[in-house]
């Protein structure tokens, strides 16, 4: 019988990621080391858990029997993680954060957290991936969404507007077309409530990540929609004219429903929820841009 659960993490690992690359990545160990232990684990089990396809790799009906006690064996010992959780007030607190909200006053309140409460050791993972809570990847999760998880328990934290920004310089030098900066999952290269008021807008580059987006707008590439609290650490970026503010995806802090009266949870998610409350302005923006030309 395989009793090791190393090896399990492994098998499961494997085939959620339907190969050796993906599951190293997810463990975080090397690829040798996921094949030395995946045939450690098939040497065991007597069986091959896993056929070779030109997709990757696919459990064979062992693995499969194999993956279904993993997940069972998984739940358990997560269960008792959180179970454990609720009764202390001192221990680990892992966040998951968002880098560029990180910048936005939220280092300071995670900061303002350690001094408050010296027993709990804070781990904050930078990542725009949404980590899973039902695994313990973190224990509270800060994201930017229309719609989290309905399994996560959690407020909106900041509700926030995003505009169309440019410097000054290339407003003024661009009276005619006006290049725009745009995202790669866009369902199209300009969206048509722009050219409503500038058709001759016109996509210059594709971007997929927010922070690069901001640096090519900085550098005169084009303007960038973005949300408006990213103005604060770029003010050389102004509202282009004729543009109003619109709603997009707030900020919420959630939790696993199960942490949710873990004192060191509830004490950082209500300090993370007085701050950005401090900082609505911020996030939420004016309605008012410089001049049209």
């Amino acid at each position: 019988m395989m009793r090791d659960w190393d090896l399990l993490r492994v098998v499961l690992a494997v085939a959620r990621h339907g190969g050796l690359s993906g599951a190293a990545r997810a463990l975080d160990v090397t690829h040798a080391t996921v094949s030395r232990q995946l045939d450690k684990a098939e040497a065991e089990w007597g069986q091959r858990l896993f056929s070779r396809r030109p997709s990757g790799l696919s459990a064979t009906e062992a693995g499969r029997a194999v993956v279904a006690r993993a997940e069972a064996v998984e739940a358990e010992i997560l269960a008792l993680d959180l179970a454990l959780s609720r009764t202390d007030e001192a221990g680990a607190l892992t966040v998951s954060v968002p880098p560029l909200i990180a910048g936005l006053g939220l280092a300071q309140e995670i900061a303002g957290f350690a001094d408050g409460h010296p027993g709990v050791e804070i781990q904050v993972l930078a990542s725009n991936e949404a980590a899973d809570l039902n695994r313990r990847e973190a224990d509270v999760v800060i994201r930017v969404a229309h719609d989290p998880a309905p399994s996560l328990w959690g407020r909106i934290v900041a509700r926030q507007s995003a505009g169309w920004f440019a410097t000054r310089g290339f407003l003024e030098a661009h009276a005619g077309p006006l290049p725009i900066i745009g995202f790669k999952g866009w369902p199209q290269p300009v969206p048509g409530s722009l050219t409503k008021v500038y058709p001759q807008a016109h996509p210059v580059v594709a971007v997929d990540d927010m922070a690069v987006a901001v640096a090519l707008a900085e550098a005169g590439m084009g303007m960038v929609r973005i949300p408006h609290c990213l103005t604060e650490r770029h003010p050389e970026l102004v509202r282009v004219p004729g543009l109003p503010l619109v709603d997009y995806m707030p900020i919420w802090c959630l939790t696993h429903p199960d942490l949710r009266e873990v004192p060191r949870v509830r004490a950082f998610m209500r300090q993370i929820a007085q701050g950005f409350a401090a900082r609505q302005a911020l996030f939420a923006g004016t309605d008012d841009a410089i001049p049209a030309r």
